[in-house]
């Protein structure tokens, strides 16, 4: 699915009873409510968790880091993980460490460590 600048690629992970919800371009106001909403549906109660991929993803603004606070205290709230990949280097992964998300859930390199 295409929301005006980003892909949202939704993927269940049966094996491990994870989402993962792969992004691509760019993650800003345009698309980051309806991005956050389609992951948080996307995941059924009987999930461990849910990893947001970022590693395609080449920009993200502050809209689109609120709506990862959001998903994570959803996700929280519903005794399940979030987790988020974001590879060092990255701009994406910049912004994640500048803000501090690693505080709100774990930032990982690669979606097999995420999982």
């Amino acid at each position: 699915m295409t929301d005006d600048l980003v892909e949202v690629r939704i993927e269940r992970r049966a094996g491990d009873d994870v989402v993962v919800a792969r992004l691509t371009g760019e993650l800003d106001i345009s698309g980051a409510d309806s991005t956050g909403q389609r992951i948080a549906e996307a995941v059924p109660s009987s999930a461990r968790g849910v990893v947001v991929d970022m590693s395609e993803l080449e920009f993200i603004d502050s809209s689109g880091v609120s709506m990862l606070f959001a998903l994570a205290r959803r996700v929280g709230s519903r005794r399940q993980e979030l987790r988020v990949v974001a590879p060092a280097g990255k701009p994406v992964a910049r912004v994640l460490d500048i803000v501090e998300f690693g505080r709100a859930a774990p930032v990982h390199a690669d979606v097999d460590s995420a999982v």
